[in-house]
């Protein structure tokens, strides 16, 4: 029997949660553990429809949920920062039943991954971090300033629709029509906007990525067997964070691809479904963290001049109250929501019908 897919919802403390499920071939290697995906900022579970299925043909049972605000997920009215993100994903994980796993996550996701990990001590078996936030600051001046500026939040849900469509084309990941539809489709429902801006509003700043994984490594007993995989033309997050990891981790192997962009997972799957499947079956060392490295940003505050506390080098606050003024009107909520900017309740639960995966 070949690999199958179901789309599955469950109502959690976040209201609707969707997601797909990859089945094995029945006699293909019981056993082995589950796998849970985690993707990406303005997304969806679909992202994975290349890697998922080579992962389910080696015997695995594999797991991708659309996170709240993406895919045919709920949109709440909620705070988006990554540790929220980190405990609906750990709510999700213990409504499935899952003790023990491997946990595989995606840009952003990789973030939200970095965080379950520590939800969930000793459960995560391997984590594979895929173009990964939180290795480095730096990330794409685009998304600084939208960030900064706060505006996604007054953006219309057409805007968003057309914008996720214009953005899929110049990120590439090898999305054909029906999948770039497809996400512009669900990234114009009501809540989407959102849910992206206040995201971004705590993920990022002028500097960049505001959290790094070396701020959060030291409330783990223990660092799980981690595998780092990058595109070599990722114009998101730069490839260049994929060799920061020896920076401040040994034990860790991390693969380039150097015909790959921002999704490895979908443009050079042929080379990273073996070598991560390898991952996830053989015996890994621990990862240890090496003496005295510290996250960008501490390390800066750590040698920087004792300054006047009224001294702000990034002036965040100017600069967003400049675009809202300058630019907000041109990006005015649409009639679809209510004129305090939030969408209406019957919007945040709704949900397009399900579509095969």
């Amino acid at each position: 029997m070949s690999v199958t897919c179901r789309s599955h919802v469950r109502v959690l403390s976040a209201g609707e949660i969707h997601w797909e499920e990859w089945s094995p071939p029945r006699n293909s290697g019981a056993g082995k553990r589950p796998v849970v995906l985690v993707h990406g900022l303005s997304d969806s579970c679909r992202t994975w429809n290349r890697l998922a299925p080579a992962l389910a043909a080696g015997g695995r049972r594999v797991v991708a949920l659309d996170l709240p605000g993406h895919g045919q997920s709920a949109r709440p009215d909620a705070p988006y920062t990554v540790a929220w993100y980190a405990n609906v994903a750990a709510e999700w994980i213990r409504a499935l039943g899952l003790s023990d796993f491997d946990l595989v996550g995606h840009s952003f996701g990789g973030s939200i991954a970095m965080c379950v990990a520590i939800e969930r001590p000793g459960r995560v078996h391997r984590l594979g971090l895929v173009a990964a936030g939180g290795f480095g600051s730096e990330v794409a001046l685009p998304l600084r300033f939208a960030a900064v500026t706060g505006l996604l939040e007054l953006a219309a849900p057409v805007l968003m629709g057309v914008g996720t469509h214009a953005g899929m084309l110049v990120l590439g990941g090898n999305f054909n029509a029906e999948e770039r539809r497809y996400l512009a489709r669900v990234n114009a429902r009501p809540g989407t906007a959102r849910a992206l801006s206040r995201t971004l509003r705590h993920a990022i700043d002028l500097r960049g990525q505001r959290e790094h994984l070396m701020d959060i490594a030291h409330r783990l007993p223990e660092i799980p067997p981690l595998a780092v995989y990058w595109g070599d033309r990722d114009p998101v997050i730069p490839a260049r964070h994929a060799a920061d990891v020896e920076r401040y981790l040994e034990g860790v192997p991390v693969r380039r691809f150097a015909k790959a962009g921002h999704y490895p997972h979908r443009e050079a799957v042929a080379d990273l479904a073996p070598d991560l499947a390898r991952f996830l079956d053989a015996p890994q060392p621990t990862p240890r963290l090496r003496a005295g490295a510290r996250a960008p940003r501490a390390a800066a505050v750590a040698v920087a001049p004792q300054v006047s506390s009224r001294w702000q080098p990034w002036p965040d606050a100017p600069v967003r109250q400049w675009a809202q003024r300058s630019l907000a009107p041109l990006l005015r909520q649409t009639p679809q929501q209510d004129s305090d900017g939030a969408a209406s309740p019957a919007d945040l639960g709704s949900r397009p019908p399900p579509i095969p995966c």
